[in-house]
């Protein structure tokens, strides 16, 4: 269902070219185009001080040259967990004001997730509290006229692990938020972990993470400024509730999340607040676990997942699934996220509070929607007219079936079954073994969001050729209540809390609330900009609806609890 023109197709042709005829006839350095913004010169960097425990936190001009990653500062060591590996320099074109030693430097024109590491070795007393922080952070983007600009699709991430290991995708690596802002560059509260050490030792890792995809631009980041810092005083605090930290840990155990049953109340008045994060570029299916009490949200062009945490609404981390196609829709389980990723006909199976890659698996051509419950994984392949069932804990694809329809889209769960909407005709519900249990054709072609109220029994499927929303008897497929909207329906999500069904209108940047027993409108909420892509991610968690944005590359999150 993904709506790329040849309009995009050409833009992006002539910005590689553009990038391409810059580079070759420019100087050296001339393609890293000063991205500086006015910032007041820091009274001392930490990155100078004596105290601070990194070696060559100022990035100076002591360098080597790595026949993969290029020039890199002395003291450093590259890293690369995409597919993609950028090319590094130190330059000192971009650095912090007041530390003119250079900065270390890395781009590429397509999708990257990588980065620099450091060791601290035998220098930290443990069960004493430390600062690790990168003073600056600036991620920039060049469309290939010689400019840079500031975007919302370059993450930048610091991580430590306390044991002294050297792999970013370890679970005992500690995570700060991904932050995406483009503008800030310089001192990032959210770029800073306090913790107590464990041993002697500890690896920093600063990490940058491109989301955007080929033709946009050449996407660059800048690090300078890195410190390490015995916190003097100490911390009266326990060490896991120090500082920021506590809102980043992503290795807690599953068990120790509460999960949050749905209650059907009788009169719930709505009162929402619609907020927006950063997420990464073009974000596509979005996906919600109770067990882990995380949102994940697809990124299209970098074959990623963000996750975010529902509690502060902060992107956590950015993880690579492991695969070069594009990241379409994705499904959660009980710690498991599950990513399909459209051109290669894959789902890639990753850890939902690490991020660590488990698995990747072969599934039908174009896998569109995913659905996960009772164990089971539902992966709608829209070019091959085929729903694939994957067993959640072995990864083992046990059935492809052929549902008597064609071009299968969105998926919607319950315990024992999904319900896929099939764009040609209609909805299809099928069994966990894949077996076809209901074909239903009431809603006809053009049926693509779809959803389930196990309180209420009540399926839900819209229309985008007839603009129509209607309640389907999930056991008939007969068709109990309809209604035709003003613009074409794409996904939905039924929150069982409130009964207040959501409806995505992509093709205005709106989300129609409906009530879920009449379909009497609530409400016509504002969200980002879908473009040509959007529409296909929604997902509910904790009296929250999550809606990816796909143009804006932001997800919207609309308040939905009981207000008196």
């Amino acid at each position: 269902m993904n709506r790329v023109t040849l309009r995009r197709l050409l833009v992006s042709g002539l910005l590689l070219l553009a990038a391409l005829i810059a580079a070759l006839t420019a100087s050296p350095f001339s393609p890293r185009v000063s991205a500086r913004q006015e910032v007041s010169a820091p009274a001392l960097s930490c990155a100078q001080d004596p105290t601070n425990l990194t070696i060559n936190g100022s990035f100076n001009g002591s360098t080597y040259d790595d026949p993969t990653y290029g020039n890199i500062a002395a003291g450093w060591t590259p890293f690369s967990i995409g597919a993609h590996v950028p090319q590094f320099q130190r330059v000192t074109n971009e650095q912090a004001p007041g530390d003119p030693f250079g900065s270390q430097y890395f781009d590429l024109m397509l999708p990257f997730d990588a980065g620099i590491y450091q060791t601290i070795s035998n220098t930290l007393t443990p069960a004493k509290s430390y600062q690790f922080k990168i003073g600056y952070a600036l991620a920039a983007q060049d469309p290939g006229v010689g400019q840079n600009r500031r975007v919302n699709v370059i993450g930048r991430q610091i991580g430590v692990d306390l044991t002294g290991g050297t792999d970013p995708r370890s679970a005992t690596v500690v995570w700060s938020q991904v932050y995406y802002d483009g503008i800030a560059a310089l001192n990032i509260p959210a770029l800073s972990l306090t913790l107590a050490a464990q041993t002697s030792s500890a690896t920093v890792f600063l990490r940058g993470i491109n989301t955007e995809e080929l033709g946009a631009g050449l996407n660059k980041v800048w690090f300078d400024v890195a410190c390490a810092q015995l916190l003097d005083p100490q911390p009266s605090a326990s060490p896991e509730n120090v500082g920021q930290i506590s809102r980043f840990v992503l290795q807690h155990p599953i068990s120790s999340t509460q999960i949050f049953l749905p209650l059907v109340q009788s009169a719930c008045a709505f009162a929402p607040t619609v907020s927006s994060i950063d997420v990464g570029a073009h974000s596509k299916g979005i996906a919600a676990d109770p067990a882990t009490n995380r949102v994940s949200v697809s990124l299209y062009d970098a074959s990623s997942v963000t996750f975010v945490d529902p509690a502060t609404n902060i992107p956590l981390a950015t993880w690579w699934a492991n695969d070069t196609g594009y990241g379409n829709g994705i499904g959660a389980l009980n710690g498991k996220v599950f990513l399909a990723t459209r051109d290669t006909g894959n789902v890639s199976v990753v850890n939902g509070l690490t991020g660590a890659f488990s698995a990747k698996r072969s599934v039908g051509t174009l896998p569109f929607g995913v659905g996960a419950a009772n164990g089971k994984v539902w992966v709608a392949n829209f070019g091959s007219d085929s729903v694939s069932v994957v067993d959640a804990t072995t990864y083992a694809v046990t059935t492809t079936s052929l549902p008597a329809g064609s071009q299968p889209a969105l998926v919607a769960t319950a315990s024992d079954r999904a319900f896929v909407s099939l764009f040609g005709s209609g909805v299809a519900s099928l069994a966990h073994t894949g077996a076809l249990l209901g074909n239903f054709n009431s809603t006809g072609v053009g049926s693509f969001g779809v959803a389930f109220n196990a309180t209420t029994n009540r399926l839900y499927v819209g229309n985008r050729n007839t603009k129509q929303i209607s309640i389907l008897d999930p056991a008939t497929g007969t068709v109990t209540q309809s209604v035709t909207l003003d613009q074409a329906p794409y996904a939905l999500a039924i929150n069982p809390a409130t009964n207040r069904l959501f409806v995505v209108l992509a093709d205005t940047n709106q989300v129609d609330v409906r009530d879920g027993a009449s379909l009497d409108r609530i409400a016509l909420l504002a969200v980002g900009a879908q473009g040509l892509d959007g529409g296909d991610g929604i997902a509910v968690l904790n009296g929250k609806v999550y809606v990816s944005n796909n143009a804006a590359n932001t997800m919207s999150i609309i308040s939905d609890e009981c207000a008196p």
